[in-house]
């Protein structure tokens, strides 16, 4: 069907040993969608995606594929390509003996097509090598190159510019672009908004294992282009913020263990100044900078004494 959902999502949750690794995710992407999940290390998305690829198990929820349920479906995972990262192949293998055989198991073996693949994105020269004396960048091609080979209909990139070069970013940018203009829908990661910022259709920005906010790129500009905060970075942050509001008055805001206002530089010093003379660890302070944070910060909720 035209309208088909390429890719829903409802109510997931993953939850292993009394700890939920991802709670209650909803989303939904047509054909040739781009979705961008932006999150900082343990907020959950990496869980995501694996369980989108039937990686993790399902505790709550569902996840539907082209409209079939990956459970009660499973084949229909074979219309999915998926990159994760840390890359991890064979090590004691060469690059392409690990490619032929990976190939191999999703019933695709055309070693011209792989050896073509491995030249598009710069490898070939190192396609002999053992995987063991590659370094991270080129593994990370290698993994990368390997996602893009077989024709699926959804590709999932674990932070696919982690640690790469310009060049190799840009033209792996271009590959994307290629493969959404195919009706590729595609899901990728990222620490940061930057990285991704106008790559995509939608994100969706994860912490503690939620879903914060689900935007599409209009939204992220208005988000992203909002006055910035000064910051304090804490160890006991709800308490600190309690003793700066007090004090100074300020509206106050808590992410992770920062508190953030509105103020200009004096104001800034003078809070440094308050806590440490309550004795009172302060770790660093300053203003939030990236586009990542400043999307976040602007989706915290203002502190409520408790």
């Amino acid at each position: 069907m035209e309208n088909e959902k390429a890719v829903e999502v409802k109510g997931l949750s993953i939850l292993i040993k009394e700890r939920f690794l991802v709670q209650d995710v909803s989303f939904s992407l047509k054909q040739g969608d781009v979705l961008g999940i932006i999150g900082s290390d343990g907020s959950g998305k990496t869980s995501l995606i694996k369980a989108l690829v039937n990686m993790l198990p399902i505790s709550d929820g569902s996840i539907a594929i082209c409209g079939k349920n990956i459970e009660e479906h499973p084949e229909i995972l074979n219309q999915v390509g998926i990159c994760l990262d840390p890359p991890v192949f064979f090590k004691f293998q060469s690059m392409i003996d690990n490619m032929i055989y990976l190939c191999s198991l999703s019933g695709h073996n055309s070693k011209k097509e792989i050896v073509s693949t491995l030249k598009k994105f710069h490898l070939t020269e190192k396609m002999r090598k053992k995987v063991y004396t590659l370094s991270y960048y080129e593994r990370k091609l290698m993994a990368l190159a390997l996602a893009f080979i077989n024709e699926q209909k959804i590709l999932i990139l674990d932070e696919p510019f982690k640690s790469l070069p310009v060049a190799s970013v840009k033209r792996i940018q271009g590959y994307i672009q290629e493969l959404r203009e195919n009706g590729v829908t595609i899901i990728m990661t990222a620490k940061e908004y930057d990285s991704l910022e106008d790559q995509c259709d939608y994100y969706m920005f994860m912490k503690n294992r939620k879903v914060v906010e689900y935007l599409d790129r209009k939204q992220c500009e208005k988000y992203s282009t909002t006055k910035t905060y000064a910051f304090v970075e804490v160890k006991y942050p709800h308490f600190c913020g309690n003793m700066v509001a007090k004090n100074f008055e300020l509206k106050v805001k808590l992410f992770d263990k920062r508190i953030l206002f509105e103020a200009d530089e004096d104001t800034t010093a003078d809070v440094v100044r308050f806590l440490t003379a309550n004795k009172l660890s302060v770790y660093s302070a300053g203003y939030i900078s990236t586009k990542s944070e400043r999307i976040f910060a602007k989706l915290t909720p203002y502190f409520k004494e408790r």
